[in-house]
């Protein structure tokens, strides 16, 4: 029955739960209870104090009662040991003795503040009253003897008994054993005092204290209620306005007109949230500026990524041409020094047709017998003519070819001019990120300026090797046709073999002049194979620089599209910002 009483229903449960969370969300019933816990332990603590005092002082009062009792106990046995008559020898309440110790003992009572002094004895027929103040039939009245009194009469000694009630009231006895002439205990000699003050001092005590602690419980409970709702009005206005900012809306204030923590806690609520909506405005206003200018940012870097693609194509492209003009001029520096070769080669042949015309200028004088020999060395000089014309006629096709190539070459330098001059302008748009490409840009333009100057000079000394081509090709003829004419001259007759020599002299003079020019064709064709050797050189120099280019493009243009996926990121994050921005409420 009792594990069925304290078990609870559902219902008592869910009840309990509930109480138990209001009271838990709810800080004014916390403060109130807890005032009234303490309260309630106060008043325990007043009410344990009231009991412990009530106790000591019924305790004090009980000893003054054993006092009182023991010294008017002793009073009654010292009257009554020097007395002649016997209390226990009373037969009747009529007899003198019984008066005579009536009578004082009234007195004893009068003088003691007793409620009743008496004598009992003990009969085997009953226990009996012999003399009791207050009473007049007192004698012979059956009274049965208590557990204190028998003790007195058993163990021969005065026995205080505890505060007791009965028919006549409360009270607290002392009993002392009545002996008889031959020293038998027969009965008791008894006092009694008025021991209803004690409980009725415990009973006021409890009233009083009883009182008092309902008076501070429900007083303390009014204040602790009207302090807790002083406390907690504006704590619930302000966790009120709390919720609203929690779920987003930043434009009511909390209005509490205090001086107090609370006060100063709402004003500082207040500009928490003046600040959090500053904040919000100025992440919202920041979060759309973001958006476009990343939209903006985007199309520029997707742009620049197509430019910068655009850019390593055709750095690819100039580079295959750059390597294919390394390629063609290596062949004519190849070719040119070759051409040189063959020019020495001449240059000593007419060294030789010189000492030769020498040598024939000399010996004409010795007759007509050398005229065969000169005959001979006259076939050979027009064989060498016709060699010597055909490597004149070889070197102005080489030098038209070198013209065609330098042309090619001005056209190239032209070309990686004009794309220096792009890729600085991409360069520029590109930026911050470009100014690496700018320097390439310039650098390859620089380059391209010295190609063009390098052509350039190319072209005058190929002009002017043109032109002492035509010169030599022009003297080879004028010297074949001496040769011819010596050779008709020393056929028709050896008279006009004096013309022959004059015209020997006139070929020694121009074979002079050959050799002169033929020695400045040498320099001018060493000049020309030094200046395409630097050609080449620039050329491959350039060529490294159009690769570096090319990947320094490629490295530009996967940078951009990281650039570009960053802004990407950006304008998602700002788009995402916005939205997280927009759940709150803030004022126009």
């Amino acid at each position: 029955m009792a594990a069925q009483t304290l078990k609870l229903s559902g219902k008592d449960k869910l009840f309990s739960k509930k109480i138990t969370n209001w009271v838990r969300e709810h800080i004014a019933v916390k403060m109130t209870l807890s005032i009234v816990l303490l309260l309630l332990v106060v008043s325990s603590a007043f009410s344990f104090s009231g009991y412990w005092i009530s106790k000591k002082l019924t305790m004090k009062l009980e000893d003054q009662f054993v006092l009182r009792l023991t010294s008017n106990i002793q009073n009654v046995s010292n009257y009554l040991a020097v007395i002649p008559e016997r209390p226990e020898e009373i037969t009747d309440s009529k007899q003198p003795a019984h008066a005579k110790i009536k009578k004082q003992f009234e007195e004893f009572k009068k003088q003691g503040t007793l409620e009743n002094v008496f004598v009992l004895t003990k009969t085997p027929q009953k226990d009996q009253i012999v003399l009791l103040t207050g009473v007049d039939d007192d004698y012979g009245t059956e009274y049965p003897f208590t557990p204190e009194m028998n003790a007195a009469i058993t163990e021969d000694k005065p026995m205080i008994s505890n505060i007791y009630k009965d028919e006549y009231g409360i009270h607290k006895s002392i009993f002392v054993p009545l002996r008889s002439k031959n020293g038998e205990n027969v009965g008791i000699i008894g006092i009694d005092l008025d021991a209803s003050i004690i409980p009725k001092t415990k009973q006021d005590m409890f009233w009083t204290t009883l009182i008092i602690t309902l008076i501070v419980v429900a007083a303390g409970s009014c204040i602790a209620y009207f302090i807790s709702q002083s406390v907690t009005k504006p704590v619930v206005q302000l966790m009120r306005v709390t919720e609203k900012v929690a779920s987003g809306y930043l434009t009511e204030p909390v209005s509490v007109d205090r001086i107090d923590e609370l006060g100063k806690l709402a004003g500082a609520f207040n500009e928490m949230r003046r600040n959090l909506e500053t904040l919000i405005r100025q992440m919202y206003d920041s979060s759309q500026i973001i958006t476009q200018t990343s939209e903006q940012l985007y199309q520029s870097a997707d742009e620049s990524s197509s430019s910068a693609g655009l850019v390593a194509v055709s750095m690819n492209t100039m580079y295959d041409g750059v390597a294919e003009v390394v390629t063609s001029i290596s062949e004519s520096t190849h070719s040119i020094v070759e051409i040189n070769s063959e020019l020495t080669e001449v240059t000593t042949e007419v060294k030789e047709m010189q000492e030769m015309a020498h040598k024939v200028g000399a010996q004409s004088f010795d007759g007509q017998q050398l005229v065969e020999k000169t005959l001979h060395q006259m076939n050979v000089i027009q064989n060498e003519m016709k060699q010597s014309q055909e490597a004149a006629l070889q070197l102005g096709n080489r030098s038209k070819e070198i013209g065609a190539i330098i042309n090619i070459i001005t056209e190239i330098a032209q070309q990686t001019n004009l794309l220096a001059l792009n890729a600085s302008i991409e360069a520029a748009r590109v930026g911050e990120q470009g100014k690496g490409f700018a320097v390439v840009a310039g650098e390859v333009k620089k380059l391209a300026e010295q190609s063009t100057q390098a052509a350039s000079s190319i072209t005058e000394l190929v002009s002017g090797t043109q032109k002492d081509s035509h010169l030599v090709m022009q003297s080879i003829a004028q010297g074949n046709h001496a040769v011819e004419q010596g050779q008709t001259w020393i056929n028709d007759t050896y008279e006009n073999f004096k013309v022959i020599f004059n015209g020997i002299s006139v070929f020694s003079d121009r074979t002079d002049h050959l050799l002169d020019t033929l020695e400045r064709a040498v320099r001018s064709f060493e000049i020309i194979s030094r200046m395409m050797q630097k050609i080449s050189g620039i050329t491959e120099q350039q060529s490294t620089g159009y690769e570096e280019v090319a990947a320094a493009a490629e490295e530009q243009s996967a940078s951009i599209e990281e650039i570009t996926s960053a802004i990407r990121q950006l304008s998602e994050m700002s788009v995402e910002l916005q939205k997280s921005v927009k759940s709150f409420k803030i004022s126009h």
